[in-house]
């Protein structure tokens, strides 16, 4: 509460003690959603709660990476942060926060600012201001009391939206009016608004109600609490895991083929128009642009498999990440409908396989217009029985025996026992002597 009084009283006392005029405020009120977009960003990396929405298996630029499970322990006081917040975080530093921002100085320059050198300082002194109190806000309610707990990497995205439509809608209803009337009075009321709005938000984060931001996008407490995968505390009786090299390779290998069938293919198309006009220089921007998002694919791609043991227990297959030290998903043998063994490119060069374990346990999430209520979001399914990949494995066999408890071996044995007996039965009977 003492933090955002401390970040809102930065407007009242420019508008009150320093004559601030209507574009000094409007512009200060921008400066907030630039502000609160970037601590926002300071937030995604450490939340702890998985998101209600997953991207899920289908996305293939960043669905690997926000299945991950598990932390990395940073030194001093910060809590660990999460791999599986990555995705978010790129997409909020490189779509969500321009966006936003852009739509902050349109609607701002709807009010018809006049920014000279003295408005433009002033702004910039109400941005420091407000960038001390939303820091102090989110150090002493985030961090050292432990908020990043009760959020994940999209629930911490939430208040800059309700900031952006609360000022936009605001500086688009009053701004003409006020930057035409420039009242102290006026101005003073919008602040008094503006203080109201983060006062009733405060409010509506700490009760039970829903709004409609709310029941659409959800909160953190619609949000998931993240579950351990349960591994068997015996050694394992077979593990197996991809060379770092066939890891490599396949990353490179996943990245190309990203970039030449999804929607990245468009960027080959844009240069090689580029070139054919002659425009060699300008043809480097959406090559840059294909090889970043194949970038990201095959690092998604190579955290997925690389450092991924997968380990047999008789009954249990488990995927244990080694990097992360953490177990990401298992799968029970009785809940195996279908095994097949593949080869892709990578395995026909290395002489691999690909072997797939199949379920039919219907795992997929739970669709609805709103966002359901907070007691009936579901709980995290980390020991679902979902279809799972061991790729690139040097004998496909030994996986598929290690997995069936022996009972692959004991098949096999049988099948040779009767292929022996029944070449005994077809000999030619040797005459005896006394015949």
């Amino acid at each position: 509460m003492l933090a955002v009084l401390a970040s809102n009283a930065v407007a009242p006392v420019g508008v009150l003690f320093l004559g601030w005029s209507p574009t000094v405020l409007f512009g200060v009120f921008v400066a907030e959603i630039a502000v609160v977009l970037c601590w926002t960003l300071v937030k995604i990396p450490f939340a702890v709660k998985r998101p209600n929405n997953a991207i899920g298996d289908g996305d293939r630029l960043f669905g690997p990476l926000q299945a991950k499970r598990g932390s990395v322990s940073l030194p001093g006081p910060l809590p660990p942060c999460y791999p599986r917040n990555v995705p978010t975080f790129l997409i909020a530093a490189f779509l969500l926060v321009p966006l936003e921002l852009g739509v902050a100085f349109l609607t701002f320059s709807l009010t018809d600012p006049v920014v000279t050198e003295e408005v433009a300082g002033q702004i910039l002194l109400g941005g420091v201001g407000v960038f001390v109190g939303r820091g102090v806000e989110t150090v002493t309610g985030y961090f050292a009391a432990g908020g990043y707990r009760d959020h994940s990497a999209r629930s911490v995205l939430l208040p800059p939206f309700k900031l952006l439509f609360a000022v936009g809608l605001l500086m688009f209803a009053v701004g003409p009016f006020a930057v035409e009337f420039d009242n102290e009075a006026f101005l003073a009321a919008l602040v008094g608004l503006k203080l109201l709005y983060d006062l009733r938000a405060l409010q509506l984060e700490r009760s039970e109600k829903r709004g409609v931001f709310y029941r659409l996008y959800g909160s953190e407490e619609t949000e998931i609490e993240p579950v351990p995968v349960e591994e068997p505390k015996r050694a394992p009786t077979y593990r197996t895991t991809p060379t770092r090299a066939v890891a490599l390779a396949d990353a490179a290998y996943r990245s190309l083929r990203y970039t030449v069938t999804s929607g990245v293919l468009w960027c080959y198309g844009v240069a090689a128009a580029l070139v054919f006009f002659g425009a060699w220089t300008v043809a480097l921007a959406p090559l840059a642009l294909a090889a970043a998002f194949g970038a990201v694919r095959g690092t998604s791609r190579y955290l997925a498999t690389g450092p991924v043991e997968f380990r047999c227990y008789d009954d249990v297959l488990v995927a244990h990440d080694t990097l992360l030290g953490e177990p990401q998903s298992r799968l029970e043998r009785d809940a195996v409908t279908d095994v097949s063994v593949s080869t892709d490119a990578v395995d026909r060069l290395f002489g691999t396989e690909t072997v797939r374990f199949e379920t039919d346990a219907d795992t997929g999430p739970d669709v609805q217009l709103t966002v359901p209520d907070p007691e009936e979001v579901n709980a995290d399914d980390a020991n679902a029985n979902h279809p799972m990949t061991v790729p690139h494995v040097e004998d496909a066999a030994a996986v598929r025996a290690a997995f069936d408890g022996g009972e692959a071996e004991a098949e096999a044995e049988s099948e040779t026992e009767t292929e022996t007996e029944t070449e005994a039965d077809t000999e030619t009977p040797v005459p005896n002597r006394d015949d």
